[in-house]
C-alpha cells in the first residue's frame, strides 16, 4: 500500500491501525487454535518464523494500538530466548491435539500475543473471525435412541 506525501515523510500511515490482542483473546482457546491454524497455513519453516514476523511487523505500514488507542510496540525479544525454533516447530507448526484447544501457558502468553498481534496487522481479513464460533457449535452432541 503506497502512503501518501505527508505519510511518507513520517514512515508510516496515521490513519492505519491494527488492535494488540487482548487479554481475553488471549484466554480464548478458539482464539489461539484459530491464530495457530493460520499461522501454520503460511508454510513458514519453524527455523524462519522469527525473521517472517520481524519483516511483517517492521514493513507494516500502520500502528499497533492497545485498547485505549494508544501506539504500543511489541516485544520481539520474546522470539530471541533459547529454543524458540522448537517452540515455533512445536506450537505453530505442529498438529494440534485432537483431545481439545490447546492449554495457554504463561512462558508462552506474549509470545502468543506478538505473534498474533503482528498477523492481524498483516493479515486483517483472514484474522476477522479468529476465535469466532458459530451459535449451534456448542451444542451438546445429540444421543440417538430408539423411539
Amino acid at each position: 500500500m503506497p502512503l501518501c506525501v505527508t505519510c511518507f515523510g513520517l514512515g508510516y500511515c496515521k490513519k492505519l491501525f491494527s488492535r494488540l490482542v487482548s487479554d481475553r483473546e488471549l484466554e480464548n482457546p478458539h482464539f489461539r487454535d484459530d491464530v495457530r491454524r493460520f499461522a501454520r497455513s503460511l508454510d513458514v519453516p519453524a527455523a524462519e518464523w522469527r525473521d517472517y514476523l520481524l519483516d511483517l511487523y517492521c514493513h507494516y505500514p500502520g500502528r499497533i494500538v492497545d485498547q485505549n488507542g494508544t501506539e504500543t510496540f511489541l516485544n520481539m525479544e520474546e522470539f530471541e530466548v533459547p529454543h524458540v525454533r522448537e517452540w515455533c516447530r512445536d506450537w505453530i507448526n505442529g498438529v494440534p491435539s485432537a483431545s481439545g484447544p490447546s492449554r495457554l501457558r504463561s512462558e508462552s502468553r506474549e509470545r502468543i500475543r506478538a505473534l498474533a498481534s503482528i498477523l492481524r496487522a498483516a493479515f486483517p481479513e483472514e484474522a476477522f473471525t479468529w476465535g469466532l464460533r458459530a451459535a449451534n457449535d456448542n451444542k451438546p452432541p445429540q444421543h440417538k435412541g430408539t423411539h
